[in-house]
């Protein structure tokens, strides 16, 4: 998962392999596309006052392996997946 951030360092968009997988398959010509063009901009993303349980609640009901951890400002902090959370014993 890869975070893009605008000029400000404000979190945008979200690129994943996933989305590079399916962007495969429909073109080989991605290399010459912005990221902008590629990137995922209704992503879910979770604050860093949250408890790790509840981003594992969003995660579940938002059906996502990986989220960006953000601070108040919208700037990525951190970044969690299912197997941080399965190794911490949250799962």
């Amino acid at each position: 998962m890869t975070g893009v951030v605008d000029n400000t360092d404000k979190l945008v968009g979200i690129f994943t392999d996933g989305d590079l997988r399916r962007w495969l398959e429909k073109s080989t010509d991605i290399v010459s596309l912005p990221i902008s063009k590629v990137m995922i901009t209704n992503f879910v993303s979770s604050s860093q006052n949250v408890l790790a349980a509840e981003t594992l609640k969003l995660m579940e009901d938002k059906k996502v392996n990986g989220v960006f951890i953000v601070n108040e400002h919208h700037h990525a902090v951190g970044a969690l997946n299912m197997q941080d959370l399965l190794r911490a014993g949250v799962l």
